[in-house]
């Protein structure tokens, strides 16, 4: 018998320690989406978390390229992904995020760090409001820039994909079983010196 929706997200949330927000407690990357369309006053506010994230020098060194499922630059990507992320096809909403490796500064050291952190901004926004998504990086970088005419000093180097969690319950069993299992933590990730 099929998980439910609600199984996977119970299986999902993690046993903690410690009480933290609920926007990073309950937040898990489904493969599974609704093919209903994202709102374009929620697009927005995605992208407005990643312009105020954190940067080293304020250098602000991402980009992002997002596609609806309804235009044709939606197939560009999905035809750079990966055959394990085929799935994505599903997902309302794909952002293809970026980052500048150089400018009127010089090389960024710390591009990809924050773009990082960019798209950690756009991960919390897409939970507060009731979406889910799931990063990539099983992708062919060089087709992607191809794909979508990315130029240096920017490069691809990660794809999201957004939406409402999908039905489990129609769900393809292989992602199921994928998704169906408990996320094991690391015990330590500090300590004191």
């Amino acid at each position: 018998m099929k998980p439910t929706t609600d199984e996977i997200i119970k299986i999902k949330t993690p046993q903690l320690r410690e009480d933290i927000l609920d926007v990073l407690k309950l937040r898990f990357s489904p493969r599974v989406f609704l093919e209903e369309k994202i709102n374009d006053e929620d697009i927005k506010k995605f992208f407005e978390a990643a312009r105020i994230s954190p940067s080293s020098s304020n250098r602000q060194p991402w980009f992002f390229y997002f596609a609806k499922n309804e235009s044709g630059n939606y197939m560009k990507i999905i035809n750079s992904l990966s055959p394990d992320n085929s799935w994505a096809k599903n997902a309302p909403l794909l952002i293809v995020g970026c980052f500048i490796g150089e400018d009127e500064k010089g090389p960024n050291k710390y591009a990809q760090y924050d773009l990082g952190q960019s798209v950690m901004s756009i991960v919390i926004q897409v939970n507060s409001i009731g979406y889910y998504c799931r990063q990539m990086g099983g992708f062919d970088k060089s087709k992607m820039a191809v794909n979508l005419n990315i130029m240096p000093p920017i490069f691809p180097w990660v794809v999201i994909a957004v939406g409402k969690i999908g039905d489990y319950q129609k769900a393809d069993p292989a992602l199921i079983e994928k998704d169906n299992r408990v996320r094991i933590r690391k015990a330590d990730v500090a300590k004191e010196i």
